[in-house]
């Protein structure tokens, strides 16, 4: 790559996006203190600023750009790197926001960094922040007792909506000897809950092992590692196989009542067009499964309105839906027209008029609210067994980070510990009030 290389012994890094950015965003800032520079927490006292973007929708682009944008002529040099380049290319970036360097893998730019004390860091097993970087596999900036653990890169379901193959490619599955290593690390150094992420978690190892029971026997290996107390899942497809990890998750104690599954609708033309896999019948079963196996397990899905042909008939369904299974968690998106996707020509043909996309995402939130008003009101006067997130800040099993609320509660701060037992009071909104117990 003919690039002139970037001095600097400072940066400062933004994540934008999805847990799975924020692992490639922690990797780089390991790889960058490795060759001697010291991340800051303020831009003011960097010499780079480093953008680790989102590209998966407009909305996600635009807001990219903007944060981009805000940095062009703050006086230190700028890197964009992550999602957006990959997705809209180089020379698109740098028509949209004057950067000093957009490189779509974030791998590339170490490299690219100039430091005149990095060699003398590198070479040093005893002073300096890179010499003693060199043997730390994983940096978590999570919260102290929890982290995301990638298992793998890319998709290959190829729904006719999403970007991802186009982004991050088809699956490619990382060893199962590395995230162990990285968990065993990660343990050793504190941490007690591992949350799982990948663009498509059921699906882990099947390109690696031609297995696709791979992600059970990986479940396995992670419950007997010492320190592991909570194995959290993100990012399960709704297909047959999922049935049987509802099994698997009812006979293994580490792995938390939780599980994240997008079903993007309910409808089975909408789903068909969707280019997905799943239907009606079987969404039904694997919600009837998991009221027989599972009766406590906390339920988040994803849902997408005004996907080109949802009628008026379609969308009440959807909402019937949201109604009869009462998630405990809803993410509600609208319908992104694509370029590239099938998706993006059905929308061409057939579009939904974004003032009724607006209208039908706020009907959703609002019986959405409804239910977690009532969910929350049940959960006042019990005990749970919450982990430590930040100051006078926990979460129960029924609460991924960054995304479902938490619970406040006041903690003595001299003495933090993992986990408290923590009777509920009262609740705001997403988010519940209660008094350690234990």
């Amino acid at each position: 790559m003919d690039i002139e290389k970037i001095k600097a012994e400072r940066f400062f890094l933004i994540n934008l996006g999805c847990p799975k950015n924020l692992v490639d965003s922690e990797n780089l800032s390991l790889e960058l203190m490795k060759r001697g520079l010291v991340p800051v927490s303020n831009p003011e006292e960097a010499e780079v600023i480093v953008i680790n973007t989102c590209g998966f929708i407009d909305e996600a682009r635009k807001m990219s750009i903007n944060y981009s944008k805000a940095f062009e002529k703050s006086g230190k040099k700028l890197i964009i790197t992550g999602c957006l380049p990959k997705r809209i290319g180089v020379d698109k970036v740098r028509k949209k926001v004057s950067a000093d360097l957009v490189i779509p893998d974030w791998r590339d730019i170490p490299a690219l960094i100039k430091n005149k004390i990095a060699k003398r860091f590198r070479n040093s097993s005893k002073n300096g922040l890179g010499g003693c970087m060199q043997s730390v596999i994983r940096i978590n900036t999570l919260s102290p007792f929890s982290a995301y653990v990638k298992i793998s890169e890319g998709c290959s379901r190829l729904c006719s909506f999403c970007s991802i193959p186009f982004i991050r490619g088809y699956l490619n599955s990382r060893k199962e000897e590395d995230i162990l290593n990285e968990i065993k690390y990660l343990a050793q150094n504190g941490v007690k809950e591992f949350i799982l992420v990948s663009q498509d978690t059921t699906m882990w190892g099947v390109d690696l092992y031609k297995d696709r029971n791979s992600l059970l026997r990986l479940l396995d290996k992670i419950s007997q590692i010492d320190g592991v107390e909570w194995i959290r899942l993100f990012y399960i497809y709704p297909d047959t196989f999922a049935e049987k990890l509802i099994d698997y998750i009812s006979s293994n104690d580490k792995i938390v009542r939780y599980i994240e599954m997008p079903f993007q609708h309910f409808d089975d033309e909408i789903l068909q067009s969707m280019g997905r896999a799943t239907r009606q019948k079987l969404i039904r079963k694997i919600m009837d499964k998991i009221k027989e196996k599972l009766p406590d397990l906390s339920f988040r899905t994803e849902l997408i309105v005004g996907f080109p042909g949802e009628t008026e008939e379609k969308f009440r369904k959807l909402l019937e839906f949201i109604q009869t299974y009462e998630f405990d968690w809803v993410g509600v998106f609208e319908f992104s027209p694509e370029e590239g996707t099938r998706a993006y020509e059905l929308w061409k043909s057939n579009p939904v008029p974004k003032s009724l996309i607006k209208q039908r995402k706020r009907e959703i939130i609002s019986l959405f609210s409804e239910i977690l008003e009532k969910k929350q009101k049940q959960r006042v006067g019990k005990k749970f067994s919450c982990i430590f997130e930040g100051e006078n800040t926990l979460r129960a099993y029924f609460q991924a980070p960054e995304i479902d609320g938490v619970i406040r509660a006041k903690v003595n701060q001299k003495e933090i510990k993992p986990f408290y037992e923590v009777k509920i009071t009262s609740f705001k909104g997403p988010d519940l009030i209660g008094e350690i117990i234990a």
